[in-house]
């Protein structure tokens, strides 16, 4: 009996007890990427809810453009963990989903990283499937506090999301922070702002950094659509072999409009394959 109530508690701190769920239970959607290739190296084809997520920039100067692609993860945030209601038909476009009333996302910032790389424009928000409205801002003045402020945002079952953007915690308050979340099934995104790689419970690590993207269709002339390499670093109970990102990193661009990431393509309009030079123009003949 001693033992088995050891190994009962051991399993309920690492996270590893069975949950049983009602079988009229709604069932949240899935939270992918939208890319096959990363969807299927992660646990259950899908970013978990009830864990950590670890996003880290290659270099520091990086940090606004992780955290855009961090923004355009959480609007591939499924509807359904709204405030409320399935994913009827009368939600299905982009309008009607951003006039839904749904869940809020918590972003805390530290006051250092507020001051290093500015706060978020939240009207910069209203073009994409998010609005200002979605978000709950707050401002860490220290930085060693971030951890317990996400503990206790992650603790609150009402909200949709939280995201850190500063250093990373540590082994301890991440494990703390998993349990949060395994309590609560609100994820826990970490934008590692402290560029020290650490020992870390997330479910999922990431090294993402900007690339040129692909020319925007409706503005050839722009500065391109928002495009990253990305490595998928860890995947906590996912398939490794399935990993594209392992052996080089994966290069994705985000569409505004469908709201979906793709893949880039190596090839660029006018360009030429590595290795070849457009053809010369045919000689002309010499004149007799």
């Amino acid at each position: 009996m001693i033992l088995n109530d050891l190994k009962h508690s051991i399993e309920r701190i690492e996270g590893r007890t069975k949950r049983f769920v009602a079988a009229d239970a709604p069932q949240p959607a899935p939270w992918t990427t939208g890319l096959s290739k990363l969807d299927t190296a992660l646990p259950q084809n899908a970013l978990a809810y009830d864990a950590c997520h670890d996003f880290t920039p290659l270099v520091k100067t990086d940090v606004p453009q992780v955290a855009g692609f961090i923004f355009a993860l959480l609007q591939r945030l499924p509807q359904s963990r709204g405030g409320g209601g399935g994913d009827g038909g009368e939600h299905r476009n982009h309008r009607d989903r951003r006039r839904r009333r749904r869940r809020p996302i918590v972003w805390c910032q530290t006051a250092f990283n507020a001051r290093e790389y500015g706060r978020v424009y939240a009207p910069g928000l209203l073009g994409s499937t998010l609005s200002p409205d979605d978000f709950i801002f707050i401002n860490v003045p220290k930085e060693r506090d971030l951890a317990l402020v996400l503990e206790e945002c992650v603790r609150v079952p009402h909200i949709a999301a939280v995201v850190g953007e500063g250093p990373a915690p540590d082994f301890t308050a991440s494990r703390r922070l998993t349990l949060a979340a395994q309590e609560s099934h609100v994820p826990c995104l970490i934008l590692n702002t402290g560029g020290e790689i650490r020992a870390s419970a997330a479910a999922t690590r990431w090294r993402i950094a900007p690339i040129a993207g692909p020319p925007d269709p409706l503005d050839p002339a722009g500065p391109g659509l928002a495009a990253w390499s990305i490595t998928l670093a860890r995947a906590r109970g996912g398939n490794a072999a399935l990993n594209p990102t392992l052996a080089s990193p994966l290069k994705a661009a985000w569409n505004h409009e469908t709201h979906t990431f793709h893949l880039v393509s190596p090839l660029r309009p006018g360009a030429t394959l590595e290795g070849q030079t457009p053809h010369d123009p045919l000689p002309q003949r010499q004149q007799r």
